[in-house]
C-alpha cells in the first residue's frame, strides 16, 4: 500500500441535491492516491442515478434500514465503508 493513500468515505441519503458537487469536489483534490467511497442508505430520490455517472468511485447500496434512528444507520454505513477503505488517511463526508 502507498504511504499516504487516502479514503474518502461519503454517506448518502435522499441528498442526490449535493451528491454531484460532494463528489466532483473530492475527486478534484491534490491528493494522487485516493478512492472515494459512498454508502447509499436506500435514497428514494434519484442519489443512485447520480452515482452511476461515476466510474472512478465505489458505491454500496444498502437494500434496507437496519436501525430506525438516522444517526445509526450513519454509523451502519460508516462502519460498511471503514470494512472496504484502503487507505492510511481516512476522510468524513
Amino acid at each position: 500500500m502507498k504511504k499516504n493513500f487516502v479514503s474518502i468515505l461519503i454517506t448518502n441519503f435522499n441528498k442526490s441535491k449535493y451528491l454531484q458537487n460532494t463528489i466532483n469536489s473530492c475527486l478534484i483534490q491534490d491528493f494522487k492516491d485516493k478512492e472515494v467511497l459512498v454508502f447509499d442508505d436506500c435514497s428514494t430520490d434519484n442519489s443512485l442515478k447520480i452515482l452511476q455517472k461515476f466510474k472512478n468511485i465505489t458505491v454500496v447500496k444498502n437494500r434496507t434500514k437496519k436501525f430506525k434512528s438516522a444517526p445509526l444507520n450513519q454509523i451502519y454505513g460508516l462502519c460498511q465503508l471503514f470494512k472496504i477503505s484502503k487507505g492510511n488517511i481516512i476522510f468524513l463526508l
